[in-house]
């Protein structure tokens, strides 16, 4: 766990839920879904060519504290990353980015799609593999030409996303470090805490609003981003969650 004393967590929180404007809190969901349909594309790729017999482990993503969306590697010592708040994707081999990224402003899904497909036939990958099936489902994804990606148009949506995700991962992991669910954006600890479920979600259809959770299977604890939005050192409170809601379990 992250001491809340250090100054990476304090300095990355987010402006409190409750101060924000309508349209701000509309311009981050619409960052959230931007991201969403972004990440699908990783998703994808590892549902592709990642190792492991069940989809669901397959499209588990990684989740960096400077605010990255890695797939697992997979063939030839390849990942795919998604940074924020730019939305860039990028190839990275043996653990460096290559050139050639993707830019996703004014792009349409199906030119994200091109752009894979050239990269996995630049480093030597058969194209044929790769499937756009998605071992769940997800609603209002965009597709084809429809539709072009924009986060400029979100752009403070996507600075406030990207301060919640990376200041959760600070809280969840030691090192910054943690995994997430594609399918909804969800942040899990690497490890359960007495075999707890200890994570935290940037809102869905239930909670419009972020929020950490600790479920322990006899509850679902929630601290929501209204809850922090007069604490002053809100990494600790969100520590305190997570410790104590977790003992419960033990008990």
């Amino acid at each position: 766990m992250t001491s809340s004393a250090d100054p990476a967590v304090r300095s990355t929180w987010p402006a409190p839920w409750s101060t924000l404007s309508p349209e701000d809190q509309a311009a981050f969901s619409q960052a959230r879904e931007q991201t969403l349909n972004l990440v699908q594309w990783l998703a994808r790729i590892a549902n592709s060519y990642a190792a492991g017999a069940r989809p669901e482990d397959r499209v588990l993503l990684d989740f960096t504290s400077d605010g990255r969306f890695v797939t697992r590697t997979f063939e030839r010592e390849l990942a795919v990353e998604l940074r924020l708040p730019s939305l860039e994707m990028q190839f990275r081999e043996r653990g460096r980015p290559v050139p050639h990224l993707f830019n996703p402003e004014e792009r349409s899904p199906a030119e994200a799609e091109a752009w894979i497909l050239v990269e996995l036939l630049h480093r030597g990958l058969e194209r044929d593999k790769f499937s756009k099936s998605l071992p769940y489902t997800i609603a209002n994804l965009l597709s084809g030409d429809a539709e072009d990606y924009s986060p400029q148009a979100c752009a403070l949506g996507l600075d406030e996303l990207t301060a919640w995700l990376r200041t959760a991962a600070a809280v969840l992991s030691s090192d910054g470090r943690v995994v997430c669910l594609p399918e909804t954006l969800t942040l899990l600890a690497p490890e359960p805490r007495r075999g707890a479920a200890v994570g935290f979600s940037p809102g869905d259809a239930g909670q419009g609003e972020p929020y950490f959770f600790v479920d322990t299977g006899l509850k679902r604890w929630l601290l929501t981003a209204s809850d922090l939005a007069n604490e002053k050192d809100v990494a600790a409170v969100a520590a305190r969650l997570i410790v104590e809601a977790s003992a419960v379990r033990r008990a």
